[in-house]
């Protein structure tokens, strides 16, 4: 059957195509789901794989790839017996595998939630608990891209070319936060600010984005022209569709998590559009940029305090 250890281009693409997950679980790996798009093996140094099983990476040992390279690095044998291996399991033996969420709600059609007779209640959770900077609150609501919903949380919206509403996100404003995407929406069209120049930076949500413009405030960054884009999560739609509707973007700055689930959707954006733009990263120092900005703004706190008490 292996004849001269060679094996046609059609059982090299079965080799390849076996799912990660499914094959990690039939070897005995201890894989753990840690988002509904990424799975994690414990013990193993940053070991991700994607939601649909075709990816992994190893961080820790800058490794990755599919499922000949993952049976290769993590069992030590070679090229050849991988594909044996993975040629050898059969269908019914690997363990059913939850696909990843759609990105479209095909079943729904999105229905925002009604308006509240009030905005005070997203005005102070933006504003003094994550202390984003009340002229970008603004801005959004000014452009019903943000509103608050009866049960007073913040609404997040992406419309189409139509501005339609086609994408809402929900964030509770309570003691019990809370954050969800409402049925019917569809991920391509994402919350975001539109730039001038051609620069395009990705974040994974709404807060984050809207933290990043405030930190450009304290910074005193006038001029800040760059296109913004949160994808509500990780999902390449809103990339794909926000690059195809302004065409003279030429570079991604990557604004993602500083954790390794962060880092694994950097890589597999650099793997799928490392060809047709410039790509960068900006790291926030803490988890999230919302998190750095408001380490500054107590800092800044204190330091006025201590000036104070100085005078």
């Amino acid at each position: 059957m292996y004849k001269e250890r060679r094996f046609s281009e059609e059982q090299l693409r079965e080799a390849s195509n076996v799912n990660i997950i499914a094959l990690a679980k039939n070897r005995g790996y201890d894989v753990r789901k840690v988002t509904p798009r990424s799975y994690k093996i414990p013990g193993y140094g940053g070991l991700y794989i994607k939601g649909d099983g075709t990816k992994w990476n190893w961080f820790s040992r800058g490794k990755g790839g599919g499922a000949i390279q993952f049976l290769m690095e993590l069992e030590n044998i070679s090229c050849v017996d991988a594909v044996k291996e993975l040629l050898d399991i059969p269908h019914d033996a690997l363990p059913q595998v939850e696909p990843p969420p759609k990105d479209i709600d095909e079943k729904r059609e999105l229905v925002l939630p009604r308006r509240n007779s009030t905005y005070k209640h997203i005005f102070a959770y933006l504003i003094y608990t994550r202390k984003i900077h009340g002229d970008v609150v603004q801005e959004f609501v000014k452009n019903k891209q943000l509103y608050e919903d009866e049960k007073r949380n913040c609404v997040f919206v992406g419309y189409n070319n139509e501005n339609e509403p086609k994408f809402a996100s929900l964030r509770g404003t309570g003691r019990k936060q809370f954050r969800k995407d409402l049925w019917g929406s569809d991920k391509t069209y994402p919350f975001h600010r539109e730039g001038t120049n051609d620069t395009l930076l990705i974040f994974e949500s709404p807060i984050d984005l809207m933290s990043y413009m405030t930190l450009a405030k304290i910074y005193k960054i006038k001029a800040f022209h760059h296109h913004m884009i949160s994808m509500g999560g990780t999902s390449y739609l809103p990339i794909e569709y926000y690059t195809s509707q302004h065409p003279a973007i030429k570079k991604m700055i990557l604004c993602l998590d500083n954790d390794q689930e962060g880092h694994f959707f950097s890589q597999q954006i650099q793997e799928r559009f490392g060809e047709r733009f410039q790509i960068l990263k900006h790291l926030p120092t803490a988890k999230d940029f919302n998190e750095d900005l408001i380490v500054m703004h107590n800092r800044l706190n204190d330091y006025e305090k201590t000036e104070g008490m100085q005078l």
